[in-house]
């Protein structure tokens, strides 16, 4: 019998025949970078993932950790995959304590399921990350992915609490705690969080809740790029309660055209302020963010608030593999001279998280790989040259590897080379998607 053969046997053991795939067509459902795995799995409990790591670590398999798979673009081209292990099987909620707003979830279960279950408490999971809905809280935990209202309520990082983490030596371990008051010693869970799956499978993951705001409301103005930038600086530094303060450029802007008046100029932009709170709370500043960009503001409640902020983040981000998207990073005080950067490029949309210094930028369909090349190289020498970073979170594995995911390199490299020597020594996860 071949090692292979072997492995699988192995696996087959600690899963089940029906939770093991084999079979060409099966798993080629699961190629990542072009990379198809020898077996993907679906453990259905804690104990199980744990097995299968250990398993893997014995055999010497490489393991790449997935939950619904919208995500596995991010990060530099995939090495061989030996195994696939799907947490969606773990998707149920472990503990929900509505009065502490703290709930604990397996990492399988999708956002989508977990936003209606505490909503009817009249709660939310303040996330809203780029993508389909289906994405699930282990992977955009592993991703440290956020969307506009990080403004407002944080990355990922900031809100959980705790985990549970199966490492490649079989153990399961629990780091942090079930209380937003948890502070005994060194907050472990923010090693896992943003490691890509590099470091150990989370299993579980406390997180913290807010009040559902009793009335949400978006509204749009479209103005020249200065005037923008300055609006949105204004808005996203003010006293109020915003959830979001975007910025798109022309090209992003052209998609939004159903819900804006007629801009007046080619070259406008739009600024998008996102509100939520008491009934009262939002009028008030619907009042005043109207006083302050003066007449053209459209505003949405309710629903159409709602549609209109997943086309807003939907603007500049891939649609599949083969998108191409660019994640600057700058401080806030920079991010005009990469919006005006970026803009400057044919075919290239913007999104500016104008409250903290991000601008997502994609080219259209029909740029040329050269012109693409070009602006990556421009927009991350702007970026590095003020103190920022551009990470190329998604494109076609060719151009992945002529210019670079990183850039310059990771920020603290060195650390996370010792983290990942100390938590998966035989280099078995993430199949070289980090470090």
């Amino acid at each position: 019998m071949s090692a292979l053969s072997d492995a699988l046997g192995r696996l087959h053991q600690i899963v089940g025949e029906e939770h093991l795939l084999t079979d060409t067509a099966a798993v080629g459902r699961h190629v990542v970078d072009g990379q198809t795995p020898a077996a993907v799995v679906f453990p259905g409990t804690g104990e199980e993932v744990a097995a299968l790591l250990r398993a893997a670590a014995e055999m010497k398999l490489s393991v790449l950790l997935s939950g619904a798979g919208h995500h596995l673009y991010l990060g530099a081209p995939a090495a061989p995959i030996g195994l696939v292990v799907s947490l969606t099987r773990l998707n149920r909620i472990v503990e929900y304590d509505a009065g502490d707003l703290t709930i604990t979830a397996q990492a399988g279960m999708s956002l989508a399921a977990l936003s209606q279950a505490v909503a009817e408490q009249g709660q939310a999971l303040p996330l809203d990350p780029p993508g389909p809905a289906t994405a699930t809280l282990g992977g955009i935990v592993a991703g440290n992915l956020s969307g506009p209202m990080r403004v407002r309520y944080g990355t990922a990082r900031d809100l959980v609490l705790g985990m549970r983490v199966a490492l490649t030596t079989g153990e399961v371990v629990r780091t942090g705690g079930r209380t937003v008051k948890n502070v005994a010693g060194y907050d472990l869970s923010k090693l896992f969080v943003g490691s890509l799956g590099t470091l150990g499978a989370i299993l579980e993951l406390t997180l913290r809740l807010v009040p559902a705001p009793e009335q949400r409301a978006v509204m749009l103005t479209a103005m020249p790029r200065q005037g923008a930038m300055e609006v949105a600086s204004r808005v996203a530094s003010s006293p109020w309660e915003i959830t979001a303060c975007e910025v798109l450029n022309p090209t992003a802007v052209a998609r939004l055209r159903p819900y804006l008046p007629p801009p007046g100029r080619p070259d406008a932009c739009a600024v998008c302020v996102g509100l939520g709170g008491s009934r009262e709370a939002v009028r008030r500043q619907q009042q005043e963010i109207s006083s302050l960009v003066g007449h053209g503001a459209v505003c949405f409640e309710g629903g159409d608030a709602d549609r209109v902020w997943e086309r807003v983040r939907g603007i500049a981000y891939p649609t599949d593999a083969n998108g191409v998207l660019l994640r600057a990073s700058v401080l806030p005080s920079a991010i005009g001279d990469v919006l005006a950067l970026v803009s400057s490029h044919a075919g290239w949309s913007a999104l500016v998280h104008a409250g903290d210094g991000i601008v997502y930028a994609s080219p259209d369909r029909e740029t040329d790989i050269t012109a693409i090349k070009k602006a990556v190289g421009l927009v991350r020498q702007t970026c590095e040259e003020a103190g920022g970073f551009a990470v190329l979170e998604a494109a076609p594995v060719e151009l992945k590897r002529e210019v670079g995911v990183w850039g310059r390199g990771l920020v603290n490299s060195d650390v996370m080379k010792q983290l990942k020597l100390a938590y998966d020594p035989a280099g078995m996860l993430g199949c070289g998607r980090l470090v």
